[in-house]
């Protein structure tokens, strides 16, 4: 016969499961909290989203069948649509003008010539309603990070992002 002393000690599998469960859960959410604000992870999220963003206004100006202009500075960018003969903000929630994160710049360097007038804004790279875009050349850089990314366009709408390091 056995005594009851002997039931009390230990643990059950499924309490060890549970705690082995919510310890892999906190690690997880500690590992995603720390790994994604490095500026490094920045950069690269941002020439991504750029990147795609630009391959989406492309296909959007072929679909649509309207030019799409980007306007960029160094802090943010945006798409603008002709209408008219005038360049307009697109009024599209997912094209809406983008701010950089602090430290998060891009240079662009384009065959287009600049405008003269300050007050009218007008595109540094245009994606045309044919699947056709402007050349350009974008550098994605932050202060805080030697590398940076690079983002090509050519004359037939082809788009290539890669990081470049100095090392």
């Amino acid at each position: 016969m056995r005594s009851a002393k002997g039931s009390g000690m230990g643990f059950t599998l499924i309490e060890v499961m549970v705690v082995v469960v919510i310890i892999g859960i906190l690690i997880n959410y500690v590992a995603i909290s720390f790994g994604r604000n490095a500026p490094g992870d920045q950069l690269r999220d941002e020439a991504q989203r750029l990147n795609s963003l630009l391959e989406l206004a492309s296909e959007e100006a072929l679909l649509r069948s309207m030019l799409i202009g980007v306007d960029i500075t160094e802090e943010s960018y945006g798409f603008l649509s002709l209408n008219e003969g005038e360049w307009e903000v697109v009024s599209d929630n997912l094209f809406r003008e983008r701010k950089l994160p602090p430290g998060v710049e891009i240079s662009v360097a384009t065959a287009l010539p600049e405008g003269d007038d300050e007050e009218k804004r007008t595109p540094e790279i245009i994606l045309l309603n044919s699947g056709e875009m402007t050349t350009f050349e974008l550098k994605v850089s932050s202060e805080q990070v030697e590398s940076y990314y690079r983002l090509t366009g050519n004359e037939l709408g082809e788009l290539s992002l890669e990081h470049v390091s100095p090392y």
